[in-house]
C-alpha cells in the first residue's frame, strides 16, 4: 500500500512539474514579420533574385475593424539578391526589424524563365523546412516575379494574404485555373505516373483600352474568327482598370521543368479530366444560326471515369465527362427549350465540350508529352513489381496515345425563360 501511495506522490510531483516548464524557444508574435507571397527570378550579381512580400498587421488591423485601412499599406514588398533562399532570409534579417517568418505564406511565385530552367533545387529547400506549409500555391508568372508581386495591390481587400486566398479558389467558379500546392507539386514532379501544373499568371499588358488588339489570344489556333472568353493566358486578357494582375491558364511541367502553357478553356478541359472542375459559364457557337451564340452555366454532376486500354504497345485513353447546364443565354432568339429542339443544343454542347478535350489531350500527349492527368496511375496498378513498372517508362508510351471521350451533358433549366418567342419582323 505505501508503494502505490509513494508512486502517486512522484506522479504527481512529475505532472506538477511540467506545469512550471517555460519555452526556451519561444517566440513572440509580435516581433515576427509574416511573408504572405514569396517570388524567384535569376539575379544580376548573384544566382537568384529574391522578392518578399510581407503584411503590415497594424495597416489591415485598422482595415478590417472599420477604421479605414489602406490595402496599398498593407504590405511591404522587398528585393534582394543572395546566392539561396536562406542566404537570402539571412541577409533581409539584417535590416528588417522584426524575424522573417514563412509559415503564413500564401504563394510562392516563380518566374517563367526559372520554371524553363527547372527548379528543383528550390523544391528541395522548401520541402525540408517546417515553415513552408505543404498547402501554399505555387504560381508560374510569365513574367519577373518581383513585377507581378509588386502589382498586387487590391482594392477590395484590406488583407493581402485573404485576397491570395480567395484568388486562388476562383477556379471553382471560373475553371481557368486550378489548385496546386506545395506538396501535391512536388510528389508529382517526382512521380512516374503523373506530372505537375502550377498556376499561370502574368501582369496585365495594356495600360488603355485603345491598345487592346487580338494578336496574344489563343482563337486563331482554334480555327475560330474571333476569341472567346478561355482564349487567354494571363497578361493577355484585354482588360485594363482594377488589379494589374491575372490569373489564368496552368504551367505544364515535365518534371520539374516546366514545358508549356494551357490557355483558359484548355484549363478547363484539364480540371474535367483530372475531377476537379465545379462550374463555369462557358460559350459555344450556335449550332443553327452562324455568329450567334449560345452561353451554358455547366456544372459537374458526378466524377469523370477514366480508363487506359492497349492496342498492341499504344495506350487509348478513355474518358467519359458527366455535366448538367442551365441555359443562359440564346443570341438568336430560336427556341431551343422547347421538348422537341432541347435535344439539338444538348448534342451540339456535347460534341462541342468532346471535341475540346481531345485536342487538349492531343497538345498534352503530341506537343508537351505530359501526363498531368494521372492517366499512369491506371496502368501502374497492372504490374507485379515496381521495376517491372519502371521498365514500361510510361511517359515514353503516353506521347503515342490515342483517345476515347465520351460527354454525357444535360440541360436542366432554361433559366426564367420557358419558352422563346421570336423576334417579330415589321412590316414597314
Amino acid at each position: 500500500m505505501k508503494k502505490h501511495k509513494l508512486l502517486a506522490v512522484i506522479l504527481i510531483a512529475l505532472l506538477q512539474a511540467t506545469l512550471f516548464t517555460g519555452c526556451y524557444d519561444k517566440r513572440e508574435l509580435d516581433d515576427m514579420a509574416y511573408a504572405i507571397a514569396l517570388g524567384f527570378d535569376k539575379g544580376s550579381i548573384n544566382e537568384l533574385r529574391m522578392t518578399l512580400q510581407m503584411a503590415v498587421p497594424t495597416n489591415i488591423a485598422g482595415g478590417e475593424s472599420g477604421g479605414g485601412g489602406d490595402s496599398e499599406k498593407s504590405s511591404t514588398v522587398i528585393t534582394i539578391d543572395a546566392p539561396s533562399i536562406y542566404s537570402g532570409l539571412n541577409m533581409l534579417n539584417t535590416f528588417v526589424s522584426k524575424q522573417i517568418n514563412l509559415s503564413h505564406l500564401k504563394a510562392i511565385i516563380f518566374s517563367e524563365e526559372i520554371a524553363k530552367e527547372g527548379i528543383s533545387k528550390y523544391m528541395h529547400t522548401m520541402i525540408r523546412n517546417r515553415e513552408f506549409r505543404p498547402n501554399v500555391n505555387i504560381i508560374v508568372s510569365r513574367g519577373p516575379a518581383e513585377e507581378f508581386i509588386k502589382a498586387v495591390k487590391p482594392a477590395l481587400e484590406t488583407n493581402p494574404a485573404k485576397y491570395y486566398e480567395l484568388l486562388l479558389d476562383a477556379y471553382e467558379y471560373t475553371g481557368f485555373t486550378t489548385d496546386t500546392q506545395l506538396i501535391s507539386f512536388y510528389n508529382k514532379s517526382e512521380s512516374t505516373s503523373i506530372q505537375p501544373v502550377a498556376v499561370l499568371a502574368g501582369v496585365s499588358r495594356y495600360k488603355s483600352s485603345d491598345e487592346f488588339d487580338v494578336s496574344a489570344s489563343t482563337f486563331k489556333e482554334k480555327g475560330r474568327k474571333s476569341p472567346l472568353e478561355g482564349d487567354f493566358k494571363g497578361g493577355d486578357l484585354p482588360k485594363v482598370g482594377g488589379l494589374n494582375i491575372e490569373v489564368m491558364g496552368l504551367a505544364v511541367f515535365d518534371g520539374i521543368k516546366m514545358v508549356g502553357e494551357l490557355d483558359g478553356e484548355e484549363t478547363t478541359y484539364h480540371l474535367m479530366v483530372e475531377g476537379k472542375f465545379n462550374s463555369t459559364y462557358f460559350t459555344m457557337p450556335d449550332p443553327m444560326y452562324e455568329g450567334n451564340y449560345i452561353v451554358f452555366q455547366a456544372n459537374r454532376s458526378r466524377l469523370p471515369q477514366k480508363d487506359v486500354e492497349f492496342i498492341g504497345d499504344k495506350p487509348k485513353l478513355i474518358v467519359k465527362v458527366f455535366l448538367e447546364c442551365d441555359i443562359v443565354s440564346i443570341q438568336s432568339g430560336f427556341n431551343y427549350e422547347s421538348e422537341e429542339n432541347i435535344e439539338i443544343i444538348q448534342k451540339a454542347a456535347e460534341d462541342y465540350i468532346r471535341d475540346g478535350i481531345k485536342k487538349y489531350l492531343e497538345k498534352n500527349t503530341k506537343i508537351y508529352k505530359t501526363d498531368t492527368n494521372g492517366f499512369g496511375n491506371k496502368v501502374k496498378g497492372r504490374f507485379l513489381t515496381w521495376k517491372e513498372w519502371e521498365e514500361f517508362d510510361w511517359y515514353s508510351k503516353f506521347k503515342e496515345a490515342t483517345y476515347d471521350v465520351e460527354v454525357n451533358l444535360t440541360v436542366r433549366r432554361p433559366g426564367l425563360i420557358v419558352k422563346t418567342v421570336p423576334e417579330q419582323k415589321s412590316n414597314e
